[in-house]
Formats: structure tokens, sequence, C-alpha cells
């Protein structure tokens, strides 16, 4: 009963129905782009991590986040080398700096990896074969998918860091982003003159095991071998560290998580607007539905049922439309921005949360339909 009086609620009004629709509509897409931004806020927080080869990680004590890590004693990579089941111990630079725009002369962010070429830690097929170009000094390879406020950086391309004359012998396509606008990479010497440091210390240690080993046990061994001056992470729990750091920690991680909660908030108010003119517009019929005999229970069934047919007919075009300003949004601001199985779910969970919020507070005005006014 609920439901059929729902839905001929709904065509009864036609014109009033799809002003509805078009209202509860803006209100998913406005939490498909918020937790789209808080996906990609979560994804780049690890984006780093999935570029490198390792299986287990050393870090300083210190480490906050992957471009916050301090630095540890190079000489504890063979120390970890020398461990049963550790097969190669591969050392990381990491760092931020400003990297002069070669067009405006504008300068922006950029994350820079320093690795001995050959290591080639990194997982990007298309980085092994340019890695032996950065064996000449001051070479760099650069991220074609960076922040257009880089400008363009072909091969042949010469520009500064920290005042250091440094020139383009290689790209890729990778894109840091909310990280840093671009990423680059160079080689362990080159990233050392770039940043004043010697060669002693290292911010990360890449260590890679047999195929065979088992890791926990392997990092047991090493927290247990290795001095106090080293941390052992897995890369389940390095990624999950970052992740953690960046959403609750980093300002622009609370920022989206806040904006997804406010999305679900916005979209409730929303909804109860629209439920509460239907009930109010619809108070004699629903008092002469209580006359007959129906209860003030089924009359909340009614408009719950209702705000969730407003929610189905709307998930769909509101996907449509978030799909196509996921890939603008993407485009222009290089952001790892993309309409998944999961985003759609998690999307989707959050969007009966609104229904039922909005539906929840509507369905109070039915008090005001009482079946003594009909009298």
């Amino acid at each position: 009963m609920r439901t059929r009086l729902a839905w001929h609620d709904l065509l009864h009004r036609r014109t009033r129905t799809l002003a509805a629709l078009l209202g509860v509509t803006f209100a998913i897409t406005l939490l498909f782009m918020q937790a789209g931004f808080y996906q990609a806020c979560r994804d780049s927080a690890i984006r780093i991590h999935r570029l490198l080869e390792y299986d287990l990680v050393l870090t300083s004590p210190s480490y906050t986040f992957i471009v916050a890590s301090g630095q540890i004693p190079r000489e504890r990579l063979p120390q970890a080398e020398a461990v049963d089941g550790v097969r190669e111990a591969i050392p990381l630079r990491v760092g931020g700096r400003l990297w002069r725009n070669p067009q405006t002369g504008n300068s922006s962010e950029v994350l820079i990896l320093g690795a001995v070429p050959a290591d080639r830690p990194f997982s990007l097929e298309t980085l092994d074969p340019q890695l032996p170009r950065l064996g000449a000094p001051d070479r760099v390879l650069f991220d074609r998918g960076a922040h257009p406020s880089l400008g363009d950086n072909p091969v042949g391309t010469e520009s500064e860091m920290l005042g250091r004359r440094l020139q383009v012998a290689g790209e890729f396509e990778w894109g840091a982003g909310f990280i840093g606008d671009g990423l680059a990479i160079t080689s362990d010497e080159t990233f050392g003159r770039i940043f004043g440091l010697g060669p002693h210390d290292v911010e990360i240690g890449l260590l890679l095991l047999d195929p065979e080993a088992d890791r926990e046990a392997v990092a047991r061994t090493l927290r247990s071998t290795l001095p106090s001056d080293v941390r052992v992470w897995t890369r389940g729990g390095i990624e999950a560290r970052d992740r953690r750091f960046f959403l609750q920690e980093r300002p622009i991680g609370l920022m989206f998580t806040s904006g997804v909660v406010l999305a679900v908030l916005v979209g409730g108010v929303i909804l109860f607007q629209i439920l509460a003119s239907e009930v109010t517009a619809r108070r004699a019929e629903l008092a002469t539905l209580q006359a007959l005999g129906y209860s003030r229970r089924d009359v909340y069934g009614v408009v719950l049922e209702q705000g969730l047919l407003y929610t189905l007919f709307a998930f769909v075009p509101a996907a449509i439309c978030s799909a196509g300003m996921f890939l603008v949004t993407g485009h222009i601001a290089r952001l790892p921005m993309r309409l998944g199985p999961t985003l759609l779910a998690l999307v989707f969970g959050l969007s009966l949360l609104m229904c039922v919020l909005g539906s929840l507070f509507a369905s109070q005005r039915v008090r005001s339909a009482d079946p003594a006014d009909l009298f």
C-alpha cells in the first residue's frame, strides 16, 4: 500500500516531481564531488608508494610522511641486506622543492626523488630505459602529467631548482596529486647537490625480499637486529600511516573529510524541504488515511518510501553528471579523480543515509495531519 501511494503521489504532480528530482540530483552530485575529492586525497597520500618497488621500508623513527621522513644512516642498508630473506636494500632520497616554470618564470612545488639509476627502484616500466640518462650531472626525468602551472618541460628543457640549473633528460606520465604539483626523478648524487646533503644519509631504505621470504618474520628480525635509529615498516603499514596522516592531520585531508559529512547534511536538508513541502500539500489526504484506520507509522512509511524513490531516480543522472565532471576536473587539476565501483557504492550508501535523515525529519510533519481537522 505505502509504495503504491508514494508512487502515485509522485506521478500525480509531474512538474513538481521533476523539480524535486532536480533538487535531489543536485544534492547527490554534490555528494559525488565531495566523495571524489576525498578519494583523490586518499589516493594522493599513497600515490608515491605505488611508484616504488619494495616489500619492507626503513625510515627514521621521526618519520611523519613520505615528504617529511627524516634521515637514516646509509650503513643501515647493508646491515639490513645481511639479514636472511632480504634480497636487496635500495637507498631513496625524497624531498620537495620549487621548480621554475621555464615559460613564465613562476615557481611551483615539485616532489623530487633521488635514486641510484642502476638500482631501478620504480614500478613504472617506462622509467627503466630512461634511468641511465641520469648518470650525467644535473639531469632529471620530469612528470608529463604535472600541473599546468609548471609549464611545458619536454626533453632538453632547462630550468632551476633552489638556484641550481637542471636539464630535463626524459619524461614519464604520473601526476603527484595533492602532495605536489608534479614529480621529478634524479640521481642520488644530483639530489644531494640540489639539497646540499652529503652521501652518508638517506631518507628511506627500500627492501626487496626473496620470493619465499615471510615479510612479517623478516620485519621482526630486522626490528630486533638493527639499531634504534631506524624503523621497519611493511608496505601496508607505511601506506596506512601516510593515509592516516594525510586525511586526519593535514588541513586538506580534514577539509575533504568534512566536505563529505557536510554534503550528506546538505542533501538531507534539501530532501527534508522537498518532503516537508509534499506533506504540507497533502495534509488532508494524509489525515484521511489515518481516519480510515491506517496508523501514523504507515503514513510515516509513505513519506520514507517517497524519499527513497526520489533518491533512487536521482542517483543515475547524478552519477552520469558526476562522471563528466570527474573527467574535466581530473584533466584540469591533474588529480586522480575516478568514478569506480567503490566510489559508486560509497555514494549510494551515503545517499540512502541522506534519504533516511531527510525523510525522518519530514515525517514529523505528519503529526499536523490530524483526522479531527476533517470534521
